[in-house]
């Protein structure tokens, strides 16, 4: 058997030792050329031993974690990140027996350079299917229903159908895993530039709504004329649309593009948006009214669906700013539309553009493209109202990046500070009324120099008759 193309790294630096192997994802990437940074091993033997020296080759050092009888030795090192445990299992063919995937049922065999390949995971990833190893991967640790859909997503595989029979059989247990697991792997779905076809699929197997069951009222909560599909459907559909932007987002303006030209931290924010959408209207089921023409209408749905999702936050264990983040979004998701009826009806102003984009900062990006997802998810196609709608969102788009930014990050013209020496005014609520107003009449292009702004402050205090004279 030919030998597999390990990466340089490997070939350097890890020790020939009999019976240790390379095994899981790792194999599976290098079988596919990529070049892993995080590998792991399974001895059958010593694996404290095993990994010091690897440690001693590396110069690095090794961390012990988990628990007495799961032991896992992490080792670190010229950039690598190397996970040494036992077999699970008396032999390695157990311990390949009791792993997810077939894909990640391979094993190397660092002393005699072989493949070792049981349960052909060479076969299902050159069929670009992902196939259970056994429905007993799913019982014993449920993290694994997720991850199928999470893997299918990364290497753009399909799921065959008897693990998609088994995931719908076993899906009510992946309230089971600690929401932080569950957490990193639903991000690293949604981090996926393309990931609305699993989300469907999950949706489909029924795990999506064992995974959020606050989504499951959404189904059959008929909308209203402006709506093709209830609220649950609309919501996969503004899944899909609100993805379909992002992948596009340098045609809308070119910062957006290139704010998603993504170190991590914007893999994040890009996630998080997903993640909002597919909460945005839970809180539609709870505020449904119907009128005497028979029109339905959900006041209040976005602030309700903002505050039933903390609770899910507190569930995934998201971090403080990814809470903050999804509920900006949750929370304001129906702002734009709100301005392009004011748009329509030809009372929209400057000042409440500029409102919507202060305040939902620093997501405002996110925001309008929640918007824009949620608009085109809302008919089969997309009709003249919708078009104007997406239109109008587009240009708020270009007028944030082009017109509201440069802006923004300027220096203010007044300090609070300055107000109060000016005016001889004491510190009170008054001096951020003050500079909020200010910044306002700024960010509409209204006032430029500081000698505008303290004109601006002196007529608002005169007009309240709060000016302080000593």
């Amino acid at each position: 058997m030919p030998r597999l193309p390990l990466p340089s790294p490997l070939l350097e630096n890890l020790p020939a030792a009999p019976q240790a192997y390379v095994v899981g994802g790792t194999v599976r990437d290098l079988l596919m050329q990529r070049h892993p940074t995080d590998i792991d091993i399974a001895v059958d033997g010593d694996a404290a031993l095993f990994a010091g020296a690897i440690a001693d080759r590396l110069r690095g050092r090794v961390i012990p974690m988990g628990k007495p009888g799961l032991i896992t030795h992490r080792v670190t090192g010229r950039g690598l990140l190397i996970d040494v445990t036992g077999l699970a299992g008396d032999t390695l063919e157990n311990d390949l027996r009791r792993r997810d995937f077939t894909v990640n049922a391979m094993a190397y065999d660092l002393h005699h350079h072989r493949l070792i390949d049981r349960l052909d995971g060479q076969g299902d990833m050159a069929a670009r299917r992902i196939r259970m190893v056994s429905e007993q991967a799913f019982i014993d640790d449920p993290l694994r229903l997720l991850r199928a859909f999470r893997m299918a997503a990364v290497l753009d595989f399909a799921i065959e159908p008897e693990t998609l029979a088994a995931i719908t059989r076993q899906g009510y247990r992946i309230s089971r895993p600690a929401g932080e697991r569950l957490r990193t792997e639903l991000l690293q779905l949604m981090a996926r530039p393309a990931s609305a076809h699993q989300i469907q699929a999950m949706s489909d197997s029924g795990l999506l709504l064992h995974l959020l069951p606050e989504m499951q009222p959404m189904q059959h909560c008929r909308q209203n004329r402006h709506h093709d599909f209830d609220v649950y459907e609309h919501t996969l559909r503004a899944y899909a649309a609100t993805e379909k932007c992002l992948q596009n987002a340098g045609d809308i303006v070119d910062a957006l593009g290139k704010r998603y030209h993504a170190p991590p931290y914007r893999r994040t924010a890009r996630a998080i948006l997903k993640y909002a959408v597919l909460l945005h209207d839970i809180g539609k089921p709870g505020t449904r009214r119907v009128d005497a023409e028979g029109d339905a209408h959900f006041h209040g749905h976005a602030q309700l669906s903002a505050d039933m999702a903390e609770a899910i936050h507190a569930r995934l264990r998201l971090s403080k700013t990814e809470g903050a983040q999804a509920r900006i979004l949750i929370a304001n998701h129906g702002r734009p539309l709100s301005l392009f009826s004011a748009r329509e009806a030809g009372n929209l102003s400057r000042k409440g553009i500029n409102r919507l984009f202060r305040e939902c900062e620093p997501w405002t990006p996110e925001v309008l493209l929640h918007a824009l997802g949620d608009t085109l998810g809302k008919k089969k196609k997309p009709d003249a109202a919708i078009d104007r709608a997406t239109t109008f969102i587009k240009d708020l788009l270009r007028d944030y990046f082009e017109r509201f930014r440069p802006l923004a990050e300027q220096e203010p013209l007044l300090s609070g500070r300055d107000l109060m020496e000016h005016f001889g005014l004491k510190p009170s609520a008054l001096i951020g009324d003050l500079l909020q107003t200010i910044e306002e009449e700024r960010l509409a292009g209204r006032i430029t120099i500081r000698e505008e702004a303290l004109a601006c402050a002196a007529e608002i205090l005169a007009a309240r008759n709060d000016l302080i004279v000593d």
